[in-house]
């Protein structure tokens, strides 16, 4: 049976690529324009192609010869996101401006060059209400010029065995005759029927043991005295509780940085940043590269490149694995089916 292609723009550090591996779809090339990423890609993935390049300033020679089933991506969301909301009409004036919101439209510039049978894009849910849902408006506009039927839906990791609360957008779209794609299963949740949640302790229980390991991006960071004050006040699975601090422990805004993970539940949204990460479940310290890694569902033999910041970025900001490949299997099975409703028909 010929594989299936795969082409994985805004790549990041391989979520979605390892993902469709994982199903046996070729990944025929993988872009992005950030060289940090580029070095994962020839640490970990060196068989495929890489491009270090601005999708909006891309030169679609590149993708000669290349004929697609599948173009995935997940154009960079911080324009859209919510976190940090609470910020000044200046920073809210300078957002709307953000060019990376119009990373969007290069992505689905791109797939109608490519004209792939599906697509999948992700992003955060700000992309549907930023800007009072204009940018969104527009890109549904853009989608259907392209001849595309799409579908948008509001999936949480936590739902496909992945130990972490991740609420994201993926629109998918095709171009197939009469077809619809639905959404993967939920394998996870609360129902009799479903698996139980996977939790924190399950994946990262090990690495409490392990003071330090360069090679596997286990390497704890280094708080300030202030912070680990701060830090042994905070409860497990609860966050600093600010209107009791001590005066010399107060501060303005706190963030996702003083949050408590709890061990028998799964984790908050990893984030990118460089101290971005919450508190570990019963160490004073935030999680390392490593453990936020295992949250990501990422293998141990998967390898972060470059700074502490630029590792947690390249965690924070990807597409969890096992969600991914929960995507990759659900679309290999609505594309082999069209083929055998194909071929039934011409017999």
């Amino acid at each position: 049976m010929k594989k299936l292609k795969v082409i994985d723009l805004f790549c990041g550090s391989g979520g979605f690529t390892l993902g469709f591996l994982s199903e046996k779809f070729n990944v025929d090339l993988a872009v992005d324009f950030d060289p940090y990423c580029g070095k994962v890609y020839k640490k970990n993935l060196p068989k495929i192609k890489f491009i270090l390049k601005d999708l909006s300033n891309l030169d679609k020679k590149i993708f000669e010869g290349l004929k697609p089933d599948i173009v995935v991506g997940g154009p960079p969301c911080q324009g859209f996101s919510t976190i940090g909301s609470r910020i000044s009409s200046q920073e809210k004036k300078r957002r709307k401006k953000d060019i990376r919101n119009n990373l969007v439209f290069s992505f689905i510039e791109h797939v109608n060059y490519l004209n792939p049978k599906i697509f999948l894009m992700e992003n955060v849910s700000g992309i549907l209400t930023r800007e009072s849902g204009d940018i969104f408006s527009e890109l549904k506009k853009k989608i259907k010029s392209y001849g595309y039927k799409f579908d948008i839906y509001n999936l949480d990791a936590v739902n496909y065995g992945v130990p972490q609360y991740r609420k994201r957008v993926f629109i998918v779209g095709t171009k197939l005759d009469n077809y619809e794609i639905s959404k993967p299963n939920i394998t996870h949740g609360d129902h009799f029927l479903l698996e139980k949640e996977i939790t924190v302790n399950s994946v990262i229980r090990d690495l409490a043991k392990i003071k330090i390991d360069e090679s596997l991006n286990h390497v704890p960071l280094k708080h300030k005295p202030k912070n680990l004050k701060r830090y042994a006040l905070i409860p497990e699975g609860g966050r600093l509780p600010e209107n009791n601090l001590p005066k010399e422990l107060f501060r303005k805004n706190f963030g996702n940085t003083f949050k408590r993970l709890h061990r028998n539940k799964p984790s908050l949204t990893m984030v990118p940043g460089h101290n971005a990460f919450p508190i570990h479940p019963w160490l004073d310290r935030s999680l390392t590269v490593r453990e936020a890694a295992r949250i990501q569902t990422y293998p141990d033999n998967f390898i972060f490149i470059g700074p502490r910041h630029q590792q947690c970025i390249q965690v924070g900001n990807s597409v969890p694995v096992k969600l991914a490949k929960h995507w990759a299997k659900h679309l290999k099975k609505t594309l082999l089916k069209k083929d055998t409703n194909k071929n039934e028909k011409a017999a």
